[in-house]
């Protein structure tokens, strides 16, 4: 790491000068990180908020779901023809950015990152004499800090000795969530802005472990008309705690005497609403990731009819932006200026997007029959299956009572 580090002085082009104009003040940089306390009393942070089975889950989805997608750079010719070109050095990179981690495993982090902190970093390490990239290097958030010099982005790394290096923005892969502070270039981390509502799942979680824990379903209380002095009143505390307490003794028969009576509660884990605020927090969660309630194990309101639109809806109105907004950032600092008006990355939403096997035999049914698309663009597209080997795939069929409309009628 200590050579990567000192590297990174020789193959970026430059060293600008120290920061001098943050994006934003230490203390809220800080707290756009690691979140902080809530009102519940609980502290908000990465660990904390995964510790919300919800969350895990809708973080685990959102990075998956970017990861796994099929990512291709597609060159397009000056006739508008389309090819995946696999021989370019973007592409190896997008499948291997690192010898420390695959592409599946780099894209994860990264939108793990975005998801949890506002903010998903990797450093380009370019050739030094092309100044084509060579390899990527994630970052995480808190080892990068972004600040304006004279209207200049630049970003100030740091490593795990604590050694640090100031890069520009061409030579940093930086893809926020959504940006509404300062100069809209750091993205906001769901953990600050939602900080209330994560730090009341996290007390609810952490309040129903300590009310099974201490077997607070007994929901009584003892009482006396005598009275008893501190020696007694926690001897008999202690000995009611042993017996009677904990998960493992539910149901069991108290047994009273020298005039011990037990006073029930109509206190319950219902009638607290703990129940219900779980569902709540749930939904919560569901909202702020923007991930549908059917993935996050709740199924309530789904059926067979509404899972599939509410899954397309997830693909449209959640994954698609995330993917653009990658799209865009690899565009623009992966490839060279002479490279960007014929090359572009592109994610394959469309395996997303088919629908059921009724409606995507539908949709091949329509693109053959009406000359949209081939048999082989139809292998491609839908199926990732090679043409066919004779070249029969590649005609065109169209109905025999269709024609061009511009040819005269022939009576």
């Amino acid at each position: 790491m200590v050579n990567f580090m000192a590297n990174i002085r020789k193959i970026f082009r430059a060293s600008p000068e120290n920061p001098s104009v943050s994006l934003a003040d230490p203390g809220a940089w800080f707290v756009n990180l690691f979140g902080g306390q809530a009102e519940s009393g609980v502290n908000v942070n990465k660990e904390t908020a995964l510790s919300i089975s919800a969350v895990w889950r809708a973080i685990k989805i959102l990075s998956e779901g970017v990861a796994s997608l099929k990512w291709d750079v597609i060159e397009e010719d000056e006739n508008g023809n389309k090819r995946i070109a696999k021989d370019h050095i973007v592409y190896k990179l997008l499948h291997e950015p690192s010898e420390l981690y695959t592409g599946f495993s780099w894209r994860e982090m990264m939108q793990s990152n975005i998801e949890l902190h506002g903010n998903g970093y990797t450093v380009i390490i370019r050739d030094r004499i092309t100044g084509a990239p060579k390899e990527l290097r994630h970052f995480r958030p808190d080892q990068v800090k972004p600040y304006l010099k004279n209207g200049q982005l630049l970003y100030e790394l740091t490593n795990a000795e604590n050694k640090k290096a100031v890069v520009f923005s061409a030579d940093v892969i930086h893809i926020p969530s959504l940006a509404v502070d300062g100069d809209g270039i750091t993205g906001k981390s769901p953990l600050t802005v939602h900080k209330e509502s994560l730090g009341l799942s996290i007390a609810t979680t952490k309040y129903g472990a300590k009310f099974f824990k201490n077997g607070a379903h007994i929901a009584g209380y003892l009482t006396t008309e005598g009275k008893l002095d501190d020696k007694a009143a926690k001897r008999m505390s202690k000995s009611w705690k042993m017996r009677y307490t904990g998960v493992e003794k539910v149901g069991t028969t108290p047994v009273l005497e020298q005039g011990l009576k037990y006073q029930p509660l109509s206190l319950s884990p219902h009638d607290a609403m703990f129940i219900e605020t779980n569902k709540v927090n749930v939904e919560d969660v569901a909202r702020i990731f923007g991930v549908p309630l059917h993935l996050l194990g709740d199924l309530k309101n789904a059926t067979f009819s509404n899972i599939e639109h509410q899954s397309q809806e997830f693909v449209m109105h959640t994954l698609r932006p995330r993917v653009k907004r990658w799209e865009a950032e690899l565009n623009r600092k992966l490839f060279m200026e002479d490279e960007k008006a014929r090359f572009k990355v592109r994610a394959n939403l469309n395996s997303l997007t088919r629908g059921d096997t009724e409606s995507q035999s539908k949709m091949i049914d329509t693109v053959m029959k009406w000359g949209i698309g081939n048999r082989d663009e139809v292998r491609r597209t839908f199926f990732d299956w090679n043409d066919i080997s004779d070249g029969s795939g590649k005609k065109y069929y169209v109905p025999l009572n269709y024609t061009d409309g511009a040819q005269e009628e022939i009576n």
